[in-house]
């Protein structure tokens, strides 16, 4: 049985740092716009299914890149599938307050966060990182429950901030992702 959160602890390291990507890795990692919009493009139909959105205790490493004191943080784990395959495991998090735009966050059911917010022209990012996952990791746990493939796996991870809510969200790259192609 998987515990949510997933952890994606690993060695995040700045995405233009790292010189040994194909160029196929790079489109797809050091994507600056939406990953969701870039999906819709490879996939006859796209969908989210939510594994996980609840309260929970932010680490003092997320609310470190969070900026923030606040203690309760809302987090958010989904696949997203194109044509039913799951291409991306993605999980966010951001702090736990009283404002509009993250109630907007909270209601998304089976949307995908992409398509909130990158309709927003106030969104900012911070620079992309990336990691490589090997097998032994946590996060191969969920992959087997959707893959028989069993690899080294990528992923991405960026701060978002909008009006006064800053955001985490990480990226995994699943086995049958069009970055391995």
């Amino acid at each position: 049985m998987i515990t949510f959160p997933v952890s994606v602890t690993a060695d995040w390291q700045l995405g233009t740092s790292i010189n040994y990507l194909s160029c196929n890795e790079q489109d797809w990692l050091l994507e600056p716009n939406s990953l969701t919009a870039k999906l819709k493009t490879q996939c006859g139909e796209f969908s989210v299914k939510v594994l996980s959105e609840k309260e929970f205790e932010l680490s003092i490493s997320q609310q470190q890149l969070l900026d923030c004191s606040k203690r309760i943080g809302i987090n958010r784990e989904v696949l997203l599938l194109c044509d039913g395959i799951p291409m991306v495991y993605a999980q966010s998090w951001l702090p736990a307050t009283d404002d509009m735009q993250q109630q907007q966050l909270l209601a998304l059911g089976n949307r995908p966060l992409g398509d909130v917010i990158f309709q927003h022209p106030d969104l900012k990012r911070t620079e992309i990182e990336i990691a490589r996952f090997d097998c032994q990791h946590p996060v191969q746990q969920l992959v087997s429950q959707y893959s028989a493939a069993t690899k080294p796996l990528w992923g991405r991870r960026s701060i978002f901030s909008l009006a006064q809510s800053r955001f985490l969200v990480a990226e995994i790259f699943l086995p049958e992702a069009y970055l391995y192609l």
